[in-house]
């Protein structure tokens, strides 16, 4: 039987959406859901097959399960987009040993009881105070925002500033067991778990799964046998890419970039605006036309951006503008999260070939790969 027309395109969909958010509910997006489920077989070969990832779906919860590359700028972020810190990691991981083979119901003073009984198994110390009690709160929101609980009589939120605040809760055992990737049976340590995680990061599914989760792969990032393999099958790394994200490939000497046209699969954006992003697109031409060969020293950096200031400081963020240290800081900090600059143990910064994507008036020397599918013109 021919192919519906409009398959295709709702393959792409789904598997874009799975790629920027793995965890995927039937109430959190009805209609999206719809389409993971009418083609789970396909999405679960694609990811299987091409990425080495794992597709679950089980009645109303979707788990796209990444391992093998696991970029060290996604953290779980809370309801308001900011990083979970260390003490609420180690609360969820409390929650999650605390709950794995509990009731379906159970009071948050009950819940408390556990998670401090599992703390003691795991030889961590809880205290009870405020700061305790909001990470514990801040891990309930997460698990609730993804449908792994819901509060059924009162809410969470009284136990932020109430040690004897109580609340009822629904857990989806279902659900629970889905969180865990990998899967936590037979594993004895933290550190086989973060072993087992890290997969193999050789090979063509590794490579692959660098160019879906990164902005740019460098050839001197790969082993240089997996770059010359990469060369060598680019027309088939294209067509997957483009078949599964839509993603256009642009390759060159130094590297390759999946470029995602339509937007959406980029947990950042860039350029973008704002202070921070206007700065560090500015300093990027600096980069590139004046310290390509050997990078920039931290006084180097703080004499441009005080060019930068005393040229744009009217526009910016006054208190970005009156703290320079600070602004220097989260500007290189934004260039290496995008892969535009390398940042050396002692300070020094420099540019990766992707930067002269965004320096159209300097001269680049990059080549062509040769012998490779046709790829889009780009300064890379």
């Amino acid at each position: 039987m021919r192919d519906d027309p409009q398959h295709p395109g709702e393959r792409t969909v789904a598997a874009r959406a799975l790629l920027v958010q793995p965890w995927r509910t039937a109430e959190a997006d009805p209609a999206l859901f719809v389409l993971i489920r009418r083609h789970s077989e396909t999405l679960d070969r694609w990811f299987t097959q091409r990425l080495g990832y794992r597709l679950i779906v089980h009645g109303d919860t979707a788990r796209l399960v990444k391992t093998g590359h696991v970029p060290g700028d996604r953290p779980l972020r809370t309801h308001t987009e900011r990083p979970f810190t260390g003490r609420e990691y180690v609360m969820l991981a409390l929650v999650l040993a605390a709950t794995a083979s509990g009731p379906d119901r159970i009071s948050l003073r009950d819940l408390v009881l556990l998670v401090r009984s599992a703390a003691a198994d795991a030889g961590v110390a809880l205290d009870g105070g405020a700061p305790e009690r909001r990470a514990l709160v801040t891990t309930l929101r997460w698990l609730i925002a993804r449908g792994v609980m819901r509060e059924l009589d009162r809410t969470v939120a009284g136990y932020e500033s109430d040690g004897d605040a109580d609340a009822l809760l629904e857990i989806r055992n279902d659900r629970l067991a889905l969180l865990a990737a990998p899967p936590l049976v037979g594993t004895d340590s933290a550190e086989q778990l973060l072993e087992r995680a890290a997969g193999d990061a050789t090979g063509r599914a590794a490579v692959r799964r660098r160019l879906a989760e990164d902005p740019v792969v460098d050839a001197q990032d790969l082993a240089p046998q997996d770059w010359a393999e990469l060369r060598r099958r680019l027309r088939e790394e294209v067509r997957y890419l483009e078949e599964m994200f839509g993603f256009v490939i642009e390759a060159r000497a130094e590297g390759v970039a999946a470029v995602d046209v339509e937007g959406g699969c980029s947990d950042h954006a860039f350029p973008r605006p704002g202070t921070v992003p206007h700065a560090a697109l500015l300093l990027v031409h600096a980069l590139v036309d004046r310290y390509r060969d050997d990078g920039a020293g931290p006084a180097e950096l703080d004499e441009e951006l005080a060019a930068l200031v005393d040229r744009y400081g009217r526009y910016w963020s006054q208190d970005a503008v009156s703290d320079p240290g600070t602004l220097r800081t989260n500007v290189v900090d934004l260039l290496v999260l995008m892969g535009l600059v390398a940042l050396a143990p002692d300070g020094r910064v420099a540019p990766r070939p992707v930067a002269a994507r965004f320096t159209p008036d300097v001269t680049v020397t990059a080549r062509p790969v040769a012998d490779t599918a046709p790829v889009q013109e780009s300064l890379l």
